[in-house]
């Protein structure tokens, strides 16, 4: 075998781990089904509302549940990141005098009034959040009001939207264009060395309300969504591993600048075809290109409104902005080397096993699972090129020949003397 071809079985080998690890950080039928049924409840707690502002309300997923990227947390996490996370707006066609003050406290009396007590209440800076503590993992719904920006004449979410901020007022939002525009993104066509992504993932006046997406949407995959569920994997390692979870990169920033990233590399591929693992690296890689500004300017924009900055904590006054932007900084130096561990050599699967739970949080079994399953000529993740599962056990066979010879050599005494 070729040096050429050990390279590529290796890419080959460390793409089998990273979808492998991407599939069982997803969620379990069994836990998106509990957020669709806790996602119904806000319709229902809607439903019954006496408030004029509340009138007609048309309830909505955002955030990583829409977006198809969503993660279970961490095995070691705690407080908020221990929790599976959605994110729900409640469009309001009939709050359009009304102060930011006067819809936070209308939604957040909605709630506590029909929320049962095991789901408790808790403010956000524009909205509410209903924890849910009794599930197994943790989960919980950050609830944002909104209403129509103006100019805007589109219903139920569509367009241009504001939602009420505490401190500063009424600020711009479009969180359904964001997900169109995610989605175009992701569909754009990748040229892929080998096009079979789906196949192996696979192996591996009353309010209204949105259906969330299917669950296999969600589960399906694409170089896209891969990447991003592992940003948000490696960047909650990281964050827990440093100490530094309350300046971590938030996930709209990680999604919105992998987006960009990858739309340069489906263009690229297109003169140099690509593996998934190829992408991915690249995809990570090109994230810091995206983002617009300097120091007290930053802005990692919302495509379809130059008004929403998902980086705004970024520009923060006294330091504190520039502790965001230097965690980001950070996360992403470990992001691009952890990305690519699957290509340097650990000299021991032991060191290699610590190497991506430390980074992915994969299990050592899920490594094993993984080997086992690679042809037997195929060089090894994160060992030097040519290292196979069919040389080691070669190697260990006829080590332990060489040994049981040595043995039964010392075991020979010399005869002695006749006579």
């Amino acid at each position: 075998m070729t040096d050429d071809v050990v390279e590529q079985t290796q890419l080959e080998s460390w793409e089998a781990m990273l979808l492998r690890a991407a599939h069982d950080m997803s969620l379990s039928p069994t836990q998106y089904q509990m957020i669709e049924a806790r996602y119904g409840v806000l319709q229902d707690a809607l439903d019954v509302a006496t408030d004029p502002l509340l009138a007609e309300a048309h309830i909505f997923i955002q955030g990583s549940i829409r977006l198809k990227t969503t993660i279970k947390p961490a095995a070691n996490a705690q407080n908020d990141m221990a929790t599976i996370d959605a994110d729900a707006v409640v469009w309001l066609p009939k709050a359009g005098s009304a102060s930011a003050t006067e819809v936070l406290q209308s939604i957040e009396k909605r709630f506590r009034d029909s929320t049962r007590v095991e789901a408790p209440i808790e403010q956000l800076r524009r909205g509410i959040r209903i924890v849910y503590a009794d599930e197994n993992p943790g989960f919980h719904i950050d609830v944002t009001p909104a209403r129509n920006a103006t100019g805007n004449t589109l219903i139920l979410g569509e367009g241009a939207l504001v939602v009420p901020d505490r401190q500063t007022g009424w600020k711009p939002s479009s969180p359904i264009p964001y997900s169109v525009w995610l989605e175009k993104a992701a569909n754009v066509p990748i040229r892929l060395v080998r096009d079979d992504l789906t196949k192996r993932a696979e192996t591996f006046a009353e309010a209204t309300q949105d259906p969330i997406p299917d669950y296999a949407d969600y589960m399906r995959a694409n170089p896209l969504r891969v990447a991003v569920k592992l940003l948000k994997r490696h960047r909650d390692e990281w964050a827990i591993r440093t100490k530094r979870e309350r300046d971590r990169p938030i996930s709209a920033v990680l999604t919105t600048l992998a987006g960009h990233a990858y739309a340069s590399v489906a263009q690229m591929s297109w003169s140099r075809p690509l593996r998934t693992v190829e992408a991915v690296m690249e995809i990570v890689r090109r994230m810091p290109l995206s983002i617009e500004g300097g120091a007290g300017n930053y802005a990692v924009l919302n495509p379809d409104n130059r008004g929403e900055n998902f980086a705004e904590k970024w520009n923060r006054p006294n330091g504190e902005g520039a502790a965001y932007k230097r965690a980001f900084d950070d996360w992403h130096t470990a992001a691009v080397h952890s990305i690519r561990l699957g290509l340097e050599d650990h000299t021991t699967d032991v060191a290699f096993k610590e190497a991506v739970s430390e980074s992915f949080g994969i299990s050592g079994s899920a490594v094993d699972d993984v080997v086992r399953k690679l042809p037997g000529d195929w060089t090894r993740p994160g060992r030097a090129l040519g290292v196979t599962r069919n040389n080691l056990s070669y190697s260990k066979l006829t080590g332990a020949a060489a040994t049981a010879s040595a043995t039964a050599a010392g075991a020979v005494q010399p005869v002695g003397r006749l006579g």
